[in-house]
């Protein structure tokens, strides 16, 4: 047999390179997106994956986890033929579900778009509606490959994804946006409706421009699943017939389906449950700012002179919000690389789990925790002290927005550490067996979130600035609970605490670093080549301060795999004490 199995290390370098990569190309994609749609075009276009994601979640998301911690659970049993069967069966259930995610993502597009109050983003939702079912159907693949302990497949597709969304999704805007307005400037209607000037037409057309983008987006989700199909199909997964008919299949289909229905299910809901917190987040959050507007418009239009105030009254909450859809990319950053940490430790986790090995598996989860800390702290802080020069370095095309948008930034780079630590510990939890205290734990975070986008939102001086207070909050609240909870299933404390201090404290020196480095080098240098070098002397800064706190211990060197090598390059370059 020959599945070519990684260690968790291996796997973890694996998915965090592919996702640096596909991060990389991710803000490629938004930097020309956002140039080309504005911050209103964007709220249509996060609108649209807001819409998308509750859905996707119930459709998909705990569906990968599901398979992989089912095979990883078989192989280490040797069972062979029920590995076989697991794929099988995950392969035709999954495109059920996607089938039917996808019909009902598509013939609800409108009055899910209403609901919101964001009728804009109703052709975008629609067109992204097939992603569903491509995204099912790459589930199964990733989570059979990822139960085999190779992560090299989902990373590749991954990447393949990204690629294709730049090309196309950046592509379709464009075209979309130039059809348009190309029509106006012939005839004086955009795509057959009468637009009386310029700045309507442009109204008029961004809706479509933004369904364009999401088309990419769907084109890219067909070619991962793609890609997945061919390499299945021309390369297997090491599993040979011998070995399969050295140990026959034990389960029914009927065991394989209630099994992934056992351990989906509540990672659906809890996953579900979360994009559910951030539509209503969406929703609040423009009603709310309805409120302040009514309340008082004239402070909030006050607040963004020369941008909103140039709108109809009613466009502002989509503006506002199309403000804060600037600063999302780059907060997701951060939680989609600490995530696969998470995925890449629950084979491990999920075999020593099953094997009783109870107190190294605590271990491995404080481990994971402090992992995540190492790499959300300092990304929060960089975003922190640098929130201005990083938006205007991507939205070079709309300056006023970006700085408008620099608060946002501000606020979500540190709400950005809790949840970057947070995200691992759905993975942890499905490893354990406890797939349920991730939806208690958004729950309680989730109403939190809401009351205070009610209250705060709604009063005229703080609008759209106020958003990021309810994430903040949120997150604090979950990883506070998932800390208490981890050690109580474990049997172990997680002192997570104590481990964060040292890299908090390196954090923020790093922040200082970055924010100071920028001033001094903006006097003399072009800002954009400041902003970088800043960044690069803030994560330099980092990486000294933490080996001057020692913030990862000998015990913690020694407890990964290939602990040995690591751990003597690190004590030859006196690094390690």
């Amino acid at each position: 047999m020959r599945t070519n199995r990684q260690s968790f290390l291996q796997g973890a370098v694996t998915l965090t390179a592919a996702t640096m990569v596909v991060k990389v190309i991710g803000m490629l994609y938004r930097i020309p997106l956002g140039n080309l749609l504005g911050a209103s075009g964007l709220s249509y276009f996060n609108t649209a994956y807001s819409i998308f994601n509750p859905i996707y979640a119930l459709s998909v998301s705990g569906l990968p986890v599901a398979v992989s911690k089912m095979v990883s659970e078989r192989m280490a049993r040797r069972r062979f033929a029920d590995v076989r069967r697991i794929r099988g069966v995950s392969r035709r259930l999954f495109l059920l579900i996607g089938v039917a995610g996808a019909l009902l993502l598509y013939l609800l597009s409108g009055f899910f778009a209403r609901i919101i109050g964001n009728q804009g983003a109703a052709p975008a939702v629609a067109v992204m509606a097939p992603s569903i079912l491509f995204c099912c159907i790459m589930a199964s693949y990733r989570g059979y490959y990822q139960g085999l302990g190779n992560m090299t497949p989902t990373a590749l597709s991954q990447v393949v994804e990204s690629l294709v969304k730049l090309c196309c999704g950046v592509a379709f805007a464009w075209l979309t946006l130039q059809k348009g307005l190309g029509e106006y400037a012939a005839q004086g209607t955009v795509f057959g409706r009468a637009a009386a000037s310029l700045s309507q037409a442009e109204q008029l057309v961004l809706p479509w421009a933004a369904a364009g983008a999401i088309l990419g987006v769907t084109v890219s989700t067909a070619a991962g699943a793609l890609l997945l199909f061919l390499r299945s199909a021309l390369l297997g997964d090491g599993i040979s017939r011998q070995d399969v008919a050295r140990f026959p299949a034990a389960e029914s289909n009927r065991d394989i389906v209630r099994g992934l229905r056992q351990i989906a299910l509540p990672i659906c809901l809890a996953s579900a449950f979360s994009y559910l917190t951030n539509l209503i987040d969406l929703a609040t959050i423009m009603n709310r700012i309805g409120v302040a507007l009514h309340r008082d418009g004239e402070t909030v239009l006050r607040m963004f002179a020369g941008a909103a105030d140039q709108l109809p009254r009613e466009s502002v909450p989509s503006f506002l919000y199309g403000l804060f859809a600037y600063v999302t990319p780059l907060f997701n950053l951060i939680p989609a690389i600490t995530a696969t940490l998470g995925v890449s430790a629950l084979p491990i986790i999920t075999s020593r789990w099953a094997l009783g090995e109870r107190k190294r598996v605590a271990e491995q989860c404080g481990m994971v925790l402090k992992l995540a800390s190492l790499v959300a702290i300092p990304a929060g802080m960089g975003l922190f002290a640098l929130s201005e020069p990083i938006l205007r370095l991507i939205y070079f095309a709309r300056p006023e927005e970006a700085a408008l948008a620099a608060p946002l930034l501000r606020s979500m780079g540190l709400a950005g550490i809790f949840v970057g630590i947070t995200t691992p510990m759905s993975s942890l939890f499905q490893a354990l067996g406890r797939p349920d205290l991730p939806l208690k734990l958004m729950v309680a975070g989730g109403a939190v979130k809401v009351c205070c986008n009610w209250v705060l939102v709604a009063i005229p001086s703080l609008n759209i600035y106020a958003a990021p207070v309810g994430t903040l909050l949120c997150y604090m609240v979950v990883l506070a609970g998932g800390t208490v909870a981890l050690g109580k299933v474990t049997g172990a404390s997680i002192r997570l605490p104590q481990a964060l201090i040292k890299p908090m404290m390196s954090g923020i020196l790093c922040g200082i670093a970055a924010n100071t480095s920028y001033k001094l080098l903006e006097r003399a240098w072009d800002s954009r080549l400041a902003t970088l070098s800043a960044v690069v002397i803030g994560a330099l800064f980092y990486a000294v301060f933490g080996l001057f706190f020692n913030i990862i211990t000998k015990n913690e060197i020694f407890f990964l795999p290939n602990r040995k090598k690591i751990g003597k390059i690190l004590e030859n370059l006196a690094l390690l004490r």
